[in-house]
């Protein structure tokens, strides 16, 4: 059973899917997560959480943003003075190989 998406966010969540798949959907399927795409977000007293295969959705009314992922559900955040990025891992054309320090 996937945990419930609260109201607030399910209606957000709606009109992201909907501008970017063209699609009314209820339910998030894998291929709502770019491949490589990753959310990190670092907060004020230096704490930071990084979440892989997944997207963020932020609600200036309420003053949140929520991270949905591909495996490890949903969680929201107090926005606030947060830095929020997304992150896509780059990769070479022809080799499939990181771009990178790490490569």
């Amino acid at each position: 059973m996937s945990p419930t998406i609260p109201e607030v966010w399910r209606s957000r969540l709606k009109q992201h899917l909907r501008e970017r798949h063209g699609e009314d959907r209820e339910r998030l399927s894998a291929g709502d997560f770019p491949c490589g795409q990753s959310v990190f977000i670092r907060f004020p007293d230096g704490s930071h959480v990084l979440f892989r295969f997944a997207f963020a959705l932020a609600d200036e009314v309420t003053g949140e943003v929520a991270v949905f992922t591909e495996h490890c559900g949903y969680h929201v955040f107090p926005a606030g003075e947060a830095d929020v990025e997304t992150l896509q891992c780059a990769r070479e054309a022809d080799s499939g190989t990181p771009i990178g320090p790490s490569a």
